[in-house]
């Protein structure tokens, strides 16, 4: 679900356990914050969570509520471990002194694509690891007649080039540089042969690994959106440029993906402040 397009905001809604997880870490004794306020009103009010209760999806809150939201419907948000998330839910009250909101209608996260982007080419050894249909890897072994070499050979040279020596190999699976990441896709850099294993975009990719500065992680499946003519500095070779979108993204690898991420670019700052000394 994507809502504003001159933003470029990107809302994911929660799965039942998602949502349990996250409203329970809320409410786990930490005082965090959340803010209230009702649809169409500018008037926000800030609440601290005390306790959630995973039976009745009840947050308990504490802060100066007012008796007009009382029974109303309400929007809520809160920031988590640096994520942003967004819900619909329920201003209720058991006793004069103890509120809760209900949090029964739909959750969601939140993300601003633009702020996830990460450059990774070339400082950066990020990979995507694609399985390649079977029949595709096999007519890649076809010996060139003009170079007297097997495709896989010269498939072999270029993947070294782009790479590097200290390339992690998994069997089945072919190595693509990523040029850049974020936590809803990545573009790869590919050369004629790799370009021809996929002879059209929507391609369904499957299951596929991630490796970034030599941590791999499962992407549970992905697509292939578009490739492009790829001029790449100092090379000769002829290049593409691959986008491949992830699907089935669940949470915690959403967030895994958006702190290598953050992380990378506070290096990257850090780099270029000593750079600048």
């Amino acid at each position: 679900m994507t809502k504003g397009d001159s933003t470029n905001v990107h809302f994911k809604e929660l799965n039942k356990n998602e949502k349990v997880s996250k409203l329970s870490g809320l409410g786990a004794g930490k005082q965090e914050t959340l803010v209230v306020w009702e649809k169409g009103h500018s008037n926000k009010i800030k609440l601290k969570a005390v306790r959630f209760n995973s039976v009745t999806c009840d947050l308990e809150v504490e802060g100066n509520i007012p008796e007009s939201l009382i029974g109303k419907d309400i929007l809520a948000s809160f920031n988590l471990k640096g994520l942003n998330f967004f819900g619909k839910c329920k201003m209720n009250t058991q006793t004069k002194k103890k509120y809760y909101i209900n949090f029964n209608d739909k959750l969601f996260k939140s993300e601003r694509r633009a702020n996830f982007r990460l450059l990774t080419y070339p400082h950066q050894r990020v990979y995507l690891h694609i399985k390649v249909a079977e029949n595709l890897m096999q007519d890649s072994n076809l010996v060139s007649i003009r170079t007297k070499m097997s495709e896989t050979g010269l498939f072999t040279n270029f993947l070294q080039l782009v790479a590097g020596s200290e390339a992690t190999k998994l069997d089945g699976y072919v190595k693509f540089r990523v040029l850049d990441l974020s936590v809803t896709g990545a573009a790869i850099m590919m050369g004629e042969l790799e370009n021809d294993m996929f002879p059209c975009k929507e391609n369904e990719l499957k299951q596929m690994f991630l490796e970034f500065n030599g941590e791999i992680m499962s992407i549970p499946n992905a697509r292939l959106l578009y490739k492009l003519n790829y001029l790449a500095p100092d090379m000769n070779t002829k290049l593409y440029k691959g986008g491949i979108e992830f699907l089935e993204i669940d949470t915690n690898l959403d967030e895994k993906l958006s702190k290598l991420i953050n992380e990378t670019l506070r290096s990257l700052e850090s780099e270029f402040e000593d750079f600048l000394t």
